[in-house]
């Protein structure tokens, strides 16, 4: 029985119950002895004992409330403080013990600062024996990194029931643009599910089989495959991941690379071409539309190639240098880049070799010493999507001197360049840029260029991009063993489970009066890891000004919300952001609450489970000490800079940060599950009844 009033009690209750028992039971004794004492006395002799036994008796209460009151300054509080600080240090890594609230404790303070101090020491030697004992695999995953985050083709592996375990930078470039890609959730979110389904059920088969030894392609196999909006078409190869023992599989690697384009490509070549048989079958009877009808399918077929021709976007300046510095001839002669910069779309391996291969014909044959080499952006027809499809850019070769004769060109045009590029002629590659060479004149008879136009770049390149944040977490193999509840139900592990850790920064405190969100921002955690690479981060358009005092608190400002989305629009976002996450935030009630109001109408309901910091550590450490997240954060040893706090990014993550350090300490009282740890938010109740107001 004490056990279960040790655990529901805490200790400075306990403590004020005790004493409040001697204050009791001692009044009651004395009331007791001053009823027998003056039972058969005269009532004068009552009325004094009656007197004498009051005061007494409210000076005997006076001095238990005093002791009660030192007792709990000097004992009882400490004792809870420390405590709560030695199971901080134990399972969630704060830095140590202060001994000098423990004054009155005797040698208690100090040993608990020795134990802590201890143990913060053995961890290190830990940490330190652990760190070196793994460099060198450290050093091999660095390496697969790099070679993953730099593959052109997309990466991804699964486990067999599709949960995503890896993926690379190219994947989620590619992927990202359909839906939410991220470490835990289910790569048939983004895919559709039939191919990649038939595809692994294939190999599956094969390898049960055996079947597999034998063949030239193994486990793999190729697909073809839309994304789940049907706005891409990706093809590529799934391949089976045969456990070391090859008794069983236990997931599967998908490369694969975007061919909308070219998968659009065949389709127009080949109704081009069906077009064109029918049109030349059709003109044959007329023999003057045949010409005419053949010219269109030439011209078509000619576009078409050209489409298939690798190309790229680069800056002329870096084309111009390139061509100067390779210099493969002999020839004693001069380059120099005049004008303005611009961008440009060519192969331009191909179109350097060309043009270095003709200044040094130029040189040679024409005795020129000395070019100029300009690029001149132009446009051309309607302007398609974003100002740029129908652009063109003019490369100019000028000099002075002799003029380049016709013949002389056409000869170099059909003599083969270097055989590195696949021995194309400068025709060839002309015609795949659907350019030609043109001579021109200059203002005098001793000025003469050649010139060339080719195609706008594909990209505005209006400014340098910002980087994307580089994603150290892109895996995590740890999932094939410990693979994460499917939902949020109550039994499950807080282990097993994925959170959306996020906060919001608002026009005021109050949305009962208006007030509304002006940045949200979220991170999530899978398998114990806050996954600094999958964060979602955006502002918002409150449809409202923002007050002076807000801006000086989070740093958004009208200027900057100005062309941001509304709310209904950015909270679809978060919410396919948060999909099979609990959901964690600092004083929750009062982020969920502005979830609640912004929701569009008819949209996606925030009915997540939900989890509080504040809560939680007021379950763990009583709410005697400060529980805001600067508290919160210091206590836990939790780098919180100045710059980033009071940004919805910033406090996400030192939020997700100390929520882990929660969740260690929780599974050491023995909350170990979600309805657990719900159940135990539920007991701050002076908590729960402010944050009610909102």
């Amino acid at each position: 029985m004490m056990q279960r009033i040790a655990a529901r009690f805490s200790l400075r209750l306990r403590v004020f119950l005790f004493f409040a028992l001697i204050g009791a039971g001692g009044l009651a004794l004395g009331i007791g002895a001053l009823v027998a004492a003056g039972w058969d006395a005269p009532a004068e002799t009552r009325h004094a004992l009656a007197l004498w036994g009051g005061g007494a008796a409210a000076a005997t209460l006076g001095l238990v409330v005093w002791v009660w009151l030192m007792f709990d300054e000097h004992v009882a509080r400490p004792v809870e403080r420390i405590g709560r600080a030695a199971l901080a240090a134990a399972h969630g890594g704060a830095p140590g013990v202060d001994a000098r609230s423990a004054a009155y404790l005797g040698p208690l303070g100090d040993g608990a600062a020795a134990a802590a101090g201890a143990l913060a020491e053995a961890r290190a030697r830990t940490a330190a024996a652990v760190e070196a004992a793994t460099e060198e695999a450290a050093r091999r995953r660095r390496q697969l990194e790099t070679v993953l985050r730099d593959l052109n083709h997309a990466v991804t592996l699964c486990t067999l029931e599709h949960r995503v375990l890896l993926y690379n930078a190219r994947a989620a470039a590619l992927l990202e643009r359909c839906g939410v890609v991220g470490l835990g959730r289910s790569l048939l979110e983004v895919l559709a599910a039939q191919p990649i389904e038939h595809a692994l059920e294939s190999v599956r088969r094969r390898f049960e089989e055996g079947r597999w030894r034998d063949r030239p392609d193994g486990l793999s196999t190729p697909f073809v495959v839309a994304t789940a909006d049907g706005r891409m078409t990706l093809q590529g190869r799934l391949t089976l991941m045969p456990d070391p023992d090859q008794a069983s599989a236990s997931g599967y690697i998908v490369t694969f690379e975007d061919a909308t384009g070219a998968h659009e490509a065949r389709l127009r070549r080949d109704r081009a071409l069906l077009q064109g048989l029918g049109e030349v079958e059709a003109a044959l009877a007329e023999p003057g539309r045949a010409r005419e009808a053949l010219a269109r399918v030439a011209a078509e077929a000619a576009a078409l190639s050209a489409a298939d021709w690798p190309k790229a976007d680069v800056y002329s300046t870096t084309l111009w240098t390139s061509i100067i510095r390779r210099r493969t001839g002999a020839q004693n002669f001069s380059a120099e880049i005049v004008g303005e910069p611009c961008w440009l779309r060519c192969d331009s391996v191909g179109v350097v070799e060309m043009l270095d291969t003709l200044l040094n014909r130029l040189a040679d044959a024409l005795g020129v010493r000395a070019f100029s080499l300009s690029a001149t952006p132009r446009r051309i027809g309607l302007v398609g999507p974003g100002g740029i499809a129908e652009a063109r850019v003019t490369l100019r070769l000028g000099w002075r001197g002799p003029a380049a004769p016709q013949a002389l060109l056409d000869g170099w045009l059909r003599e083969p360049l270097d055989a590195a590029i696949g021995g194309a002629t400068p025709a060839e590659l002309l015609a795949a840029h659907l350019s030609r060479l043109e001579t021109v004149d200059g203002p005098d008879a001793e000025a003469h260029a050649l010139e060339l136009a080719l195609s706008g770049p594909s990209n505005a390149h209006l400014a340098t991009p910002a980087r994307a944040p580089a994603r150290p977490e892109f895996y995590d193999f740890d999932l094939l063993d410990r693979p994460l509840a499917a939902d949020a139900h109550p039994e499950a592990p807080l282990r097993a489970l994925s959170y959306v850790v996020f906060d919001t920064e608002t026009t005021g405190l109050e949305p009962a009066r208006g007030d509304r969100i002006v940045q949200i921002a979220g991170v999530r955690i899978v398998n114990g890891r806050v996954l600094k690479g999958e964060r979602f981060d955006e502002l918002v358009n409150p449809g409202r000004r923002i007050p002076v005092a807000a801006t000086r608190i989070h740093g958004v400002d009208n200027r900057m919300v100005a062309e941001a989305p509304p709310a209904a629009e950015v909270l679809r976002r978060f919410h396919a952001f948060c999909a099979g996450a609990v959901l964690v935030a600092h004083n929750a009630a009062f982020d969920m609450r502005f979830l609640a109001q912004e929701a569009p109408e008819g949209g996606p309901r925030f009915d997540h489970a939900v989890l509080d910091t504040v809560l939680l550590a007021a379950h763990l450490n009583g709410q005697d000490d400060s529980l805001t997240l600067d508290a919160l954060a210091e206590r836990f040893a939790v780098d919180l800079p100045a710059a980033s706090r009071h940004t919805a990014l910033g406090d996400s993550l030192a939020t997700a940060e100390v929520f882990l350090r929660l969740v260690d300490m929780l599974e050491a009282r023995g909350v170990a599950t979600l309805g657990e740890a719900i159940a135990a938010s539920r007991g701050p109740a002076a908590i729960r009844r402010r944050q009610a107001a909102y």
